[in-house]
């Protein structure tokens, strides 16, 4: 078995999410690959949305804003596709991609199918559906998200991470830029410079600020969070989804995170999902 399966089943029992588990496939392969990210040597020109022009900015680019291209799934005689770049806070069932379109699948009727991304094998190896009954067309997920992985990585691995054109990309990294936080815009800006060159339809773009952690990275992470947030500030299509303050407002924070200050639990897990779907749903309002 995979280190990665593995790993993924310890914290499926230890969560207890068999029931959000239920109707997952699993092809378990032997090996493990050493990956070390791409780190942009430069930053590639943001070709992402329309520049604010309270900040400076007067051009404006091709992408639609995050809400005109999430009223696609209103048309329900056709396929919605998302994509996730993310890290291990959404990589598994039972997290927060998990959770957060299963209920978007049951709330549009829609049949749900999940890939998950297995970064040992540099494939997409397990699919989870649900909703199969529904009676509107699919709601298809590709959840590139990987354990200890940042936006380079995202970049690197674009091709097979990101097989199909996606209406709507969110971007779920940032905890593992810990050590150098001044990087993580340069790495979003690539990433999505690089979307936009791979497919001529609009994406729309939403990018999360992520879970606190409470670990010897803590202040490192708060710079993460202001680099992102100052990355975002002038991309006026860009939807910033601030699940970290929705940790903060928790009366008791420390219990949404497993013992190692990171990682969020299934309470956990469940507030993130929540607040991605309420913050799309009063983008779109």
């Amino acid at each position: 078995m995979t280190r990665w399966l593995d790993s993924l089943r310890s914290r499926s029992r230890r969560w207890k999410i068999a029931a959000v588990v239920a109707g997952v496939t699993a092809t378990a392969s032997v090996g493990a690959v050493l990956l070390t990210a791409l780190l942009p040597s430069e930053s590639t020109p943001v070709t992402i949305a329309q520049q604010d022009p309270r900040e400076g900015g007067t051009k404006v680019l091709a992408s639609l804003p995050f809400e005109d291209a999430w009223d696609r799934i209103e048309a329900s005689n056709r396929p919605f596709v998302a994509a996730v770049a993310g890290d291990s806070t959404g990589n598994a069932p039972g997290e927060w991609v998990d959770l957060a379109f299963r209920q978007l699948a049951v709330s549009t009727d829609r049949p749900l199918t999940i890939h998950f991304w297995n970064p040992d094998i540099e494939e997409y190896d397990i699919v989870a559906e649900a909703n199969s009954d529904a009676r509107n067309a699919p709601l298809i997920v590709w959840n590139g998200s990987a354990s200890g992985r940042t936006a380079a990585y995202s970049l690197e691995h674009i091709d097979a991470l990101f097989p199909k054109q996606p209406d709507v990309m969110i971007l779920n990294h940032g905890l593992n830029n810990v050590r150098n936080p001044a990087t993580v815009g340069a790495e979003f800006s690539a990433f999505v410079s690089a979307v936009e060159d791979r497919w001529t339809a609009n994406v729309g773009y939403a990018v999360v600020l992520e879970n606190p952690r409470f670990d010897k990275w803590e202040a490192a992470f708060q710079d993460v969070v202001a680099n992102i947030e100052a990355w975002a500030k002038p991309l006026s299509n860009v939807l910033v989804i601030d699940v970290h303050n929705a940790y903060l407002d928790d009366e008791d924070v420390s219990s949404l995170l497993f013992d190692d200050h990171l990682h969020p639990n299934s309470e956990g897990s469940s507030v993130t999902a929540r607040t991605v779907l309420d913050a799309i749903s009063a983008a779109v309002a």
